[in-house]
């Protein structure tokens, strides 16, 4: 029950994320993907530095919502493709290639 439940609380934030971020194609998928979870496991695929406000106002609104946080220490960023960038995210380890 308690996996049915954590899917049901979830996806009000993983629709929110997939309608607000671009996302990116992942393989022959005709829409692009901005978010895939498993179980209480989410990657999200950010494609621009704007895209971490949204993030960050989604967690704001689940946690609001739920009371669920954000574990820090069991999460991780990382960069795929060009990123000028090299700033801890959302207080987040961040890992390039």
């Amino acid at each position: 029950m308690s996996m049915a439940l954590c899917a049901l609380c979830l996806h009000p934030f993983l629709r929110l994320l997939d309608l607000k971020l671009p996302g990116t194609r992942i393989g022959r998928r005709t829409r692009p993907k901005s978010v895939v979870a498993y179980a209480d496991d989410v990657t999200i695929f950010v494609t621009s530095a704007a895209d971490f406000a949204i993030i960050e106002e989604a967690i704001r609104l689940y946690k609001g919502a739920s009371g669920a946080r954000l574990n820090p220490r069991k999460s991780k960023a990382f960069a795929v493709g060009s990123w000028l960038t090299h700033e801890a995210v959302l207080v987040i380890a961040y890992h390039s290639m």
